[in-house]
């Protein structure tokens, strides 16, 4: 599920989990139904919204403490929506994190959740692809990590200390906070002799699933107009605040011969379920409500109405730069 791109998010997390799923911390602006009078009509509610639960398996490897550690994402074939990845072209950054003060299964609850925010980490630096060389390498060193001009430390950035997590993120797109497709947990343990670590696969990473069967499909008219309303919506699909201004898509797609219980079973393959066709619109500026006259097809057709019957209409709301990479909000359309 591609939070930018389809139902799922990034892939840009899981859409999910699947994420940089690092800086951004979840701030108030615009969240929420604030007194706003629904302008559409085909309002999106609480009730209307699908419902997710996820947890996050991250694996932990010890390594030599203090070792400019070799990186490798060379065998990497699957993201956290178990989807495939080229390692040679899909990861753009490795970030290397240091967190003070939480465990690994607090870090790793606060990642499924969406609410770890950039405050919580005490050093970060990445290792940035150049894809210009061909093949682009696979591997790196730790001292090859940097923000800015300041390169990773490995001899004072990476030690014994009880109170400190250390973490890798591997990454498609540069932006903080989008695009983990893999992620694990470093502890550097004075009797271990390791100093190469390997990206693990991202698909058992991730425990996903959505409940589409309970929430009450949203009426539509078959014959337009078609302005889905959502400024009455508060909670995203975790339960956490809607934040309006961070909804930068909307997908609508009709999946033929499907059921609601068969697209539910298919939570993180939303975008890519064969023969389903999408329309996209672009969300700006905290908007709450579009007409789906307005959204478009991957060949720039525009959305045909409801004409189709015998399967299932459903319409997602995305999240392109969120921490967790589903959807902020997927509900059944009903149209009548």
């Amino acid at each position: 599920m591609n939070c930018g791109n389809g139902f799922s998010t990034a892939h840009h997390a899981a859409k999910f989990l699947l994420a940089s799923l690092v800086l951004p911390s979840l701030l108030g602006a615009c969240s929420g139904s604030d007194g706003v009078e629904p302008t559409g009509n085909a309002v999106i509610k609480d009730e209307n919204n699908y419902t997710t639960t996820s947890t996050l398996t991250i694996p932990h490897v010890e390594t030599a403490p203090g070792a400019d550690l070799t990186v490798c994402w060379t065998t990497l074939a699957t993201d956290l929506l178990g989807h495939a990845v080229d390692p040679v072209t899909d990861i753009d950054a490795v970030t290397f994190l240091q967190i003070p003060n939480l465990t690994e299964a607090e870090i790793a609850t606060q990642f499924a959740a969406g609410t770890f925010a950039a405050t919580k980490v005490s050093l970060s630096r990445d290792y940035r692809v150049d894809h210009t060389v061909v093949p682009a390498t696979t591997c790196a060193s730790l001292s090859m990590f940097k923000l800015g001009a300041s390169y990773l430390a490995p001899a004072q950035d990476y030690v014994v200390d009880a109170g400190v997590k250390y973490m890798l993120l591997f990454a498609t797109g540069t932006t903080p906070g989008t695009g983990s497709k893999s992620m694990v947990f470093l502890d550097p343990v004075a009797t271990s002799a390791v100093t190469t670590v390997n990206a693990p696969e991202g698909a058992p990473i991730l425990q996903f699933a959505a409940d589409l069967t309970s929430p009450l499909p949203v009426t539509i008219p078959a014959a337009g107009p078609w302005v889905v309303d959502w400024s009455q919506l508060t909670r995203d699909g975790a339960g956490s605040t809607v934040i309006f201004q961070k909804i930068d898509s909307l997908l609508v797609g009709y999946y033929p011969g499907m059921t609601v219980a068969d697209l539910q079973a298919r939570a993180l393959d939303y975008d890519r379920i064969s023969p389903t066709t999408l329309y996209q619109v672009e969300i700006l500026d905290g908007a709450r409500s579009a007409d789906l006259a307005t959204t478009a097809n991957a060949l720039g057709q525009p959305f045909p109405g409801f004409a189709e019957t015998g399967g299932v209409w459903a319409v997602g709301l995305l999240c392109s730069t969120c921490q967790v990479p589903a959807p902020i909000a997927i509900s059944i359309l009903n149209p009548i």
